[in-house]
């Protein structure tokens, strides 16, 4: 059970006097460059078509921040180069463009593929996504201005499926206890159809069918382990989110991660341990005479067949069967019910399941066709040869009575109603998003509190932080930050910062695209899908420009809270937004603006 905590906003950081932002006609420096190689924004194709991808696509910001140097930022052109912006140089005539990297290229169409994304793991590395299924572990070398250093790719892998999309949203380098070796956590986001997911427990657990949720997204966080210089896989986690993904960062030191999601989600694959719950030996070990019946099965010369009762209510989506060369696994929602060696080898490609009425038939095809099975799973007493179909059957009513009474046994009672009783007006919306803790060790949540606000939109933090969210708290936008697992504390999030009314002025703004802040908070701006900018100066911003005058008491004020709106000279979409303190910068497919907001 996770344990429930509470964001508490520091009343330092709030101003109940705020009376609101001054319009401000003041003019910025405005500086429009052309980009070396455009910048392309892939689209959804005609078979991604449900919310989640087109949140991921929307959504996605081509200017990439670095959170060990404010003087450089990095964009991904049409072509796959990885770019490095000299953010000094753009005040200038003679802006400084320098490409850095290839993403290499394996498929000439990108049809279906998420647009490249790259993350800073940590001061010379970086993780990329070509957007088409392979993930690089780069060596950045040192990420100054002046640093000329050519990107080197230290592994490409594809472990996350051959040719399946999938963007980073979060990556952290850490030392092991050690410091013998080096470990490299990654966080991909995947949308995929439910019947692509590879899966150790039957995602109807968290609600998914084809019907209600064609697609699923999968958060997956995949560790590499660096030892002597080279790189090579550790572990695999998959985390499903049926209704999408708003927040995912790795906490330091790597051992667990903040997650903003709705409920239900809950991990359903580890590559290095089963999340289903086991079957107990003592269900599997007992004598024989008091065994209860749990599969019968046959066999003729060319095939064995394997029958299994559950509720006729059951759908292929309330189980997982993974059929090996001489192995075979059933698992039932989350719980295990047969699992282990098989007598002999069977032929994989041949063999198969089905399922009607409850009633799961496994047929698995013999290699060997002139051996007889005397057991169908090495020391498991449940089962029973039977002659045929027909023996079978009569044995299903022994195995549904066993099932009721082990449910009466373990306290389990029928419902007091079904869910189809209840009418549209009695179903209760579940619109709240959580943050969650999860703890990689134990593969549970261990944490949680429920949004009072909305997610407006998320930042960098120093490096080795996990990024800061910003949320809506009555008009105004607090920032959160994550903590780490190295305090000494109870787990949760601290109130870093306060955006004035920025809740209610996002509300406002239904163009707008892209919302961002500086490190120092003095400014948060919203950028329109096209050409509007809008600039909020917070009261603690010095840059004002000019000197206001109360004029009901002709008091002087030195610092106010501003607006000011631009309009950029340009038709195209906006595709990436980046705040830094100095700095606003706006990516177009063939230019980059940059608004000198405060000097230096």
């Amino acid at each position: 059970m996770e344990q429930l905590f509470e964001l508490r906003p520091r009343k330092d950081l709030l101003d109940p006097t705020f009376e609101g932002y001054k319009l401000s006609l003041d003019s910025l420096p405005v500086y429009k460059h052309e980009v070396p190689v455009a910048v392309e924004h892939l689209k959804p194709n005609e078979e991604q078509f449900s919310f989640q991808h087109v949140k991921t696509f929307g959504l996605h910001n081509h200017l990439i921040d670095d959170p060990w140097s404010d003087e450089v930022a990095f964009f991904i052109s049409k072509d796959l180069q990885i770019f490095k912006i000299n953010l000094h140089s753009l005040v200038s005539q003679s802006p400084e463009f320098k490409s850095l990297w290839q993403i290499p290229r394996y498929l000439e169409s990108r049809d279906g593929w998420f647009n490249a994304s790259l993350s800073f793991a940590g001061p010379e590395l970086a993780v990329v996504t070509d957007g088409g299924g392979v993930l690089h572990i780069v060596d950045t070398g040192v990420r100054t201005p002046t640093n000329s250093h050519l990107w080197q790719a230290k592994l490409s892998s594809e472990v996350l499926g051959k040719n399946d999309p999938f963007k980073i949203t979060h990556s952290m380098l850490n030392a092991t206890e050690s410091n013998q070796s080096e470990t490299l956590s990654v966080l991909a986001l995947k949308v995929e159809s439910i019947d692509k997911v590879e899966s150790q427990i039957a995602l109807s657990v968290f609600g998914c069918s084809e019907k209600e949720t064609p697609f699923i997204s999968c958060l997956e966080w995949v560790q590499y382990e660096h030892v002597d210089g080279h790189w090579s896989f550790k572990q695999l986690k998959r985390l499903a989110i049926p209704h999408g993904l708003d927040y995912a960062s790795v906490l330091s030191p790597g051992k667990a991660l903040c997650i903003i999601a709705r409920e239900p989600l809950g991990i359903i694959f580890d590559s290095n341990k089963d999340v289903a719950a086991p079957l107990a030996n003592s269900e599997i070990m007992q004598d024989e005479t008091e065994t209860k019946i749990a599969y019968t099965w046959t066999e003729s010369p060319e095939e064995v067949t394997v029958w299994m009762t559950f509720d006729k209510q059951t759908s292929k989506h309330d189980l997982v069967v993974k059929i090996e060369s001489q192995a075979l696994k059933v698992v039932y929602k989350n719980q295990t019910y047969l699992v282990g060696e098989l007598a002999h080898p069977i032929s994989v490609g041949s063999s198969t399941w089905t399922l009607s009425d409850g009633k799961m038939e496994v047929i698995l095809s013999k290699v060997d066709k002139s051996l007889s099975w005397n057991h169908l799973i090495q020391s498991d007493l449940r089962g029973r040869k039977v002659l045929d179909a027909e023996t079978a059957a009569d044995y299903e009513s022994v195995i549904n009575m066993g099932m009721k009474e082990g449910q009466a046994e373990s306290g389990g009672r029928p419902p007091v109603f079904s869910s189809e009783q209840l009418e549209e007006c009695d179903d209760m919306p579940m619109d709240e998003s959580c943050i969650f803790r999860f703890d990689g060790e134990t593969n549970e949540f261990t944490h949680k509190a429920i949004l009072s606000g909305q997610l407006l939109f998320f930042t960098q933090s120093a490096p080795g932080l996990a990024p800061a969210f910003c949320l809506r708290h009555d008009v105004d936008g607090l920032i959160w930050q994550p903590m780490g697992d190295e305090l000494e504390q109870s787990w949760g999030c601290l109130h870093t910062a306060a955006l004035q009314a920025l809740g209610y002025i996002q509300a406002s703004k239904e163009q707008r695209k892209f919302t961002v802040a500086p490190p120092n908070m003095t400014y948060a701006a919203l950028c329109d899908a096209f050409s509007h900018i809008y600039i909020y100066r917070q009261s603690n911003c010095t840059s004002t420009g000019v000197e206001m005058v109360h004029r009901p008491t002709g008091r002087r004020v030195g610092n106010i809270a501003r607006q000011q709106v631009l309009n950029i000279d340009s038709t195209e979409e906006c595709l990436g937004a980046l705040a830094t303190n100095s700095f606003l910068l706006l990516l177009t497919s063939s230019s980059l603006f940059a608004i000198r907001v405060n000097s230096d």
